[in-house]
């Protein structure tokens, strides 16, 4: 007969495999698919959450990879909101009826998404944000695209050669791009290669870029270099922004507008 320490064990490989694959693990559901009592199945769970591989929900678990990466996704969010609102309702007055506009990925053109469908201005929208495209989905008169791709492990957006291939045959009027820091001298940055390669397609194929971008992000430099300042047609940020670094970007050529 083995031994109970390896039943536990391969119960909880059991229960590692269901969260690796994305399942939310009910005790009561568990118990009956695995054939012990739910206390077996609370105290599995217990030592999942001990090891950091779920966390404990009423009723079950998820996986903790996914808590944390939503939790660090919301905190990006959050932070500077007003001001981010402020700038997505500034750039979705850029966009006209039947227009098409390229949305990159980022907490900033979520805002311009925002600001679009309370608008309802019928236009088509081509992204590489899951979250914008959750925000967008059958919201009329607002055409969603939903660039294909890869899914970054780091980031609910859509990266690769599909993404970039789809964006090489499509063409914009705008594109909303976000920046990880944005310096007048070195331009404006990106996460990732991958990204910045999305961010870069998005501009070379639309007719103006304008970045999207609160105050904290401009006079830094980011990981990965995605377009140079002279590739930017507008910046719009928020009154906060370093006043050099404007005045900068405007000697540049960049329009910038301050909301």
């Amino acid at each position: 007969m083995p031994r109970r320490p390896d039943e536990a064990r391969r119960r909880q490989d059991a229960l590692k495999a269901m969260l690796a694959r994305g399942e939310r693990l009910s005790t009561v559901r568990l118990s009956a698919r695995l054939g012990v009592a739910p206390m077996t199945i609370r105290r599995d769970l217990d030592a999942l959450q001990r090891d950091g591989a779920a966390v404990r929900t009423h009723g079950g678990a998820v996986t903790a990879r996914r808590i944390s990466f939503s939790f660090a996704f919301e905190e990006r969010r959050l932070r500077h909101l007003a001001e981010k609102r402020r700038i997505g309702s500034e750039a979705a007055r850029r966009v006209r009826a039947g227009e098409t506009v390229f949305l990159d990925t980022g907490t900033t053109t979520l805002e311009v998404a925002r600001a679009l469908a309370a608008r309802a201005i019928p236009c088509r929208v081509a992204t590489s944000s899951l979250v914008v495209a959750s925000l967008l989905w059958n919201r009329p008169p607002v055409e969603l695209l939903l660039l294909g791709g890869r899914v970054r492990q780091s980031s609910p957006d859509l990266v690769g050669f599909g993404t970039e291939l789809l964006l090489d045959r499509l063409a914009a009027d705008t594109a909303f791009v976000g920046s990880e820091g944005l310096d007048p001298v070195l331009g404006s940055f990106a996460e990732d290669p991958e990204a910045a390669r999305v961010t870069e397609r998005m501009a070379a194929n639309a007719r103006r870029v304008v970045c999207v971008a609160d105050a904290s992000k401009l006079g830094h430099a980011g990981p990965v270099r995605s377009l140079a300042a002279a590739d930017l047609d507008e910046l719009i940020t928020d009154r906060a922004a370093d006043r050099s670094s404007v005045d900068d970007l405007r000697a540049r050529g960049v329009h910038v507008s301050l909301v």
